[in-house]
This record gives C-alpha cells, sequence and structure tokens, in this order.
C-alpha cells in the first residue's frame, strides 16, 4: 500500500490509497434446508490521483505490481473531472463497539446451527412456510493514507441475519421479511430475531378489499424509507450545489412540523456503515440536518464540501445507498445512518387512533416519482387495513403516493416512541401521516 502511495506522490500532487480486506463466512438455507456454506476472502485497493487539478481513479486487485493501479489513475486523471477537493491529515477519533472478537470466532458450523434454530422456531409457529434464510459473518479491515500524512486503519465484524418466511396457497403467495445485523454474539436471541417475522405472519393471514381514496397511513419503521427516501435525496449538499433540490437557501426555515428531527450519525455501532472514518478518511460524527422542524445543515463529502465553501460532513462513502463498502466504486456524498427521532407513542397507539387507513411495511422500488420534488409514488409490497383503530387483513394490488415535505411539515400524525432499522442504514420509528394517496387495483 505505502509503495502506491510513493509511487503515486512522485506523479500527482495529491493521491490518496483506499485498501480494502474482507472476510466472509454467508450460510444460506433455501426451503429444503442449508444450501450453502463457504468462506470467502476479497482484497483491493483504489487509488485517487490529482495531476494538474484534476482527478483520476482506478482499482486493483493485483498487489504484486503497484505500479500499475498508478499508472491506471495518472492516466485517467487526464480525462477527469476538476479535483476541488484536499486530502484530510487529522486522524480521526476512534469510534467504539465496532469490533468483537466474538463475531470473528463464530465457526461455520455454529452459523449453521444458528439458522437450523431459526427455521425451527417459524416451523413449529407455522408448518408449512417456505423458508430462505441467509445468515453470515463479516469482518472489514480497512486503511486509508494520502500525501497530506493521513493514514488510518479500522477492523469492524458483524454478523447479518435476512429471513424471508413464505405462505404459499392456491390464490396467494405472501412473503414476510425482516433483517438484522448484529455487532456481538451475545445480541443472539433467536425469539427476538423472529419476533417480527411472527407477528407480520399473523396478522397478514387474511386478506381483504384494499381502500382507495385519501387516506392515513402508519408506516412501520421498515416502511418509512418510502417517505424519507426523498428527504435523504433533498439533503445532500451535491444535490443543493446541482440546483435540484428544494431545499437549497433554506438553512434556518421550517421544513418539517417541529415534533421531527432528523440526523446523519456515521457512530451508530449497530448500523451497517458504522466507522470512525468514512472512505475518504474523514472523521465521523453526529451531523444534525433537521432539528425541531427546522432545517440546519446539508451532508458533504470533500469534493462537495469545497465546492460549498464548507468542510465534509463524514459522508463520503463508496457504493450507494444498499450498499455495502466496495474499493471498486469512487466516493460519492451519501448518508452513513439516516436517524429519526422517536415520538412518544406506541405503534399500536398510532394505530389505534386511524379510523381506516393502511398500515404499510414494505415497498416495491424506491426512487419512483418526482423524487428531487418530494414526491414518492410506490406499489405496495406488504401493507394491511386498519379500520376501527384495528389491523383487519393484508391488502395486495395497491399503490401509494404523496410529497414527503407536504406530509411531514402539514399532515403528521405521530411517532412511534420505538425505533428500528432498515437496511442497516435507516433507523426509524413508526410514522402516521394523514392524506396519502391510495389506490386499489
Amino acid at each position: 500500500m505505502h509503495e502506491i502511495l510513493t509511487r503515486a506522490a512522485e506523479k500527482a500532487e495529491q493521491a490518496e490509497v483506499y485498501h480494502l480486506q474482507r472476510t466472509t463466512v454467508p450460510v444460506k438455507f433455501d426451503a429444503q434446508g442449508l444450501s450453502v456454506i463457504k468462506a470467502k476472502r476479497s482484497e483491493g485497493v483504489a487509488l485517487r490521483a490529482i495531476c494538474e487539478g484534476r482527478l483520476g481513479y482506478a482499482t486493483s486487485t493485483d498487489l504484486l505490481h503497484p505500479e500499475e493501479v498508478v499508472e491506471a489513475a495518472v492516466a485517467t486523471a487526464a480525462f477527469g473531472d476538476k479535483a476541488e477537493l484536499d486530502f484530510p491529515a487529522t486522524e480521526p477519533k476512534e469510534a467504539s463497539g465496532l469490533f468483537d472478537r466474538s463475531i470473528e470466532e463464530i465457526p461455520a458450523e455454529s452459523l449453521a446451527d444458528l439458522g437450523e434454530s431459526i427455521r425451527a422456531s417459524l416451523l413449529r409457529h407455522e408448518p408449512d412456510l417456505e423458508i430462505g434464510l441467509t445468515l453470515g459473518t463479516s469482518i472489514d479491515r480497512v486503511r486509508i493514507a494520502n500525501t497530506a500524512g493521513l493514514d488510518t486503519e479500522e477492523m469492524t465484524a458483524s454478523l447479518g441475519v435476512t429471513i424471508q418466511a413464505t405462505r404459499a396457497r392456491a390464490d396467494d403467495i405472501y412473503t414476510a421479511s425482516d433483517s438484522f445485523l448484529l455487532r456481538s454474539a451475545d445480541e443472539l436471541d433467536v425469539d427476538r430475531i423472529t419476533k417480527r417475522i411472527r407477528w407480520l405472519l399473523d396478522i397478514g393471514r387474511d386478506v381483504v378489499p384494499a381502500p382507495s381514496g385519501s387516506l392515513p397511513i402508519v408506516f412501520t419503521p421498515a416502511g418509512a424509507v418510502a417517505i424519507f427516501f426523498p428527504v435523504v435525496v433533498g439533503l445532500s449538499g451535491k444535490a443543493v450545489l446541482l440546483g435540484a433540490s428544494p431545499l437549497g437557501g433554506k438553512i434556518g426555515q421550517p421544513i418539517f412540523d417541529e415534533r421531527l428531527t432528523l440526523s446523519d450519525n456515521g457512530r451508530c455501532p449497530t448500523g451497517s456503515r458504522a466507522g470512525s472514518f468514512d472512505d475518504e478518511g474523514t472523521s465521523t460524527g453526529e451531523t444534525a440536518l433537521v432539528d425541531g422542524g427546522a432545517l440546519r445543515e446539508f451532508y458533504y463529502d470533500l469534493r462537495t464540501a469545497k465546492q460549498a465553501g464548507t468542510v465534509s460532513t463524514g459522508n463520503g462513502y463508496k457504493g450507494n445507498i444498499l450498499e455495502g463498502r466496495s474499493f471498486r466504486a469512487a466516493p460519492s456524498p451519501d448518508i452513513s445512518h439516516f436517524v429519526v427521532s422517536e415520538g412518544d407513542a406506541s405503534t399500536e397507539e398510532l394505530i389505534g387512533g386511524i379510523e381506516k387507513g393502511l398500515l404499510v411495511d414494505n415497498v416495491l422500488g424506491l426512487g419512483q416519482g418526482n423524487v428531487n420534488a418530494g414526491d414518492f409514488s410506490n406499489n405496495v409490497g406488504v401493507a394491511f387495513l386498519i379500520e376501527g383503530g384495528k389491523i383487519v387483513g393484508r391488502v395486495k394490488n395497491t399503490m401509494i403516493a404523496g410529497n414527503s415535505y407536504e406530509l411531514l411539515k402539514n399532515h403528521l400524525i405521530g411517532l412511534s416512541n420505538k425505533r428500528d432499522w432498515l437496511f442497516g442504514r435507516f433507523l426509524s420509528p413508526a410514522v402516521a401521516v394523514a392524506n396519502v394517496n391510495v389506490a386499489a387495483g
């Protein structure tokens, strides 16, 4: 790695090397049982080089020939964008709770046993289910060094569990799903891991006609991504610079209901992107994006921060909103973990206050509709009819649409007092809003 940086420094004004080593042990079950168990190791480097004010980028898995990745990065700089960034020199403050050796020491056989226990728990609840299950450990070692003097390294360990339980009938196929990311083997609890799946299976047993019209909706923490995704896009400093965000020029102004506070926090230990630094070596932290309904800040990587005349918020990441770390992609501004404030009601109380509406747990696809304007339009994957404050059955062939800014400012009913993760990136309570457009097929 240092040889790459030394060679790059001879040919570039600035250079940065990103080195990722990853060891994963994935264990997969299909409807018949255990299907895959195989350890995997991967390693690669990415080099950013600034030559004559332009940014070059190259990646490689061949660490024995450092000259090749240097030559490639320097060559691409001739056609690269104007650099407009300076690599950081400050050593980031270490985050805690990210590497527990108990995760690293879990043998593949124990993962298989855990998978069998999860399957057995769900099949005791409902014997005819078809269960798809993926679980596995991931150990990442990330090192970033640059010509400004930064040389920082960190190891993280996690255990991921993803469950899909399918009930198949002659006239209906219903899949309930959930996922977890754990940072310690001590957190393993089969009953907790399967609790939400069992609840979704129970309330989704009966299919009922879907309503249409302008209706209140309670979004579960998993479903809330539908209404918050346009907001995530709008809070990007890059979107503001491009004039694509409706929030430009509104710092300090109320944009949402005063009960709503939003932040980006790269140090949530149970989040999938938790780390001491982002993928540019900038220290992570908590950025207050919206406080008490008022806009406070946007999130930036190094490049967009310099263009905006400010500093990076530690949000330069490789990959997209649903991906883990990868050395292949160049960094760009993205959220680490989007955190929504809790409210003062239980989810049951939010549901109990709805005379007729929907509980939405899952939508199909993100980014549909005019997202830059705050609009969302999604087919519903999993949703339930609420009548008289009670869940009466599952609905199918339903679409929801609305404008996130309008709904969260003028039609927020309430937020639940308990939060949960989606994709390891969104930490949200249940969110109840009125006047969402619902169309039944």
